[in-house]
């Protein structure tokens, strides 16, 4: 394979990887870490591919695996940008960094099917008093921290998940 001009090939090439579990529904991966916990439909592949590659800025080497066991590859690299306009505004030299999804998946089971389920990050603990009142305090001016805990909740069940973040 020869690169474009001006294309730089990295050492490894990011992976993406979409995985049938069924007849309409694929798992995407980046670079081993789960995309989303939403998986896509066949008709979206061409789409979120070709977002995924564009956002990566590199070659991508990308893998599908059918429900039959066969598998399909390719490299694909990002298009190329469309040429800037002479009376377009200097842009900054640095090209904009690449955010691959680093995501946690939590899931619980009791839930009512359908029912909204909040997910919420603890982002402290206090104790309850001697009457069993609680009080917490939060400062508006603290940026909080994916750390500790989260809370699944479940709206109509009232089910309840406490996980650790590890």
């Amino acid at each position: 394979m020869t690169p474009k001009p001006g294309v730089v090939v990295p050492a490894v090439l990011p992976q993406i990887l979409l995985e049938a579990v069924n007849a309409d529904t694929l798992i995407v991966t980046v670079n081993g870490d789960r995309l989303a916990a939403t998986p896509i439909h066949p008709d979206e592949i061409t789409g979120t591919v070709t977002e995924l590659v564009a956002r990566l800025g590199s070659p991508t080497r990308v893998e599908v695996r059918e429900l039959d066991g066969s598998v399909h590859a390719d490299i694909l690299t990002p298009p190329t940008p469309e040429p800037r306009s002479p009376f377009a505004p200097p842009e900054d030299d640095a090209p904009a960094p690449v955010t691959v999804p680093n995501l946690l998946e939590f899931t619980a089971d009791g839930f009512v099917p359908g029912e909204d389920v909040a997910l919420a990050l603890v982002l402290c603990h206090t104790s309850a008093g001697p009457t069993g009142t609680a009080r917490a305090l939060i400062d508006r001016a603290e940026q909080p921290s994916i750390t500790g805990e989260v809370i699944l909740l479940g709206r109509i069940s009232g089910t309840t998940s406490v996980q650790r973040i590890d």
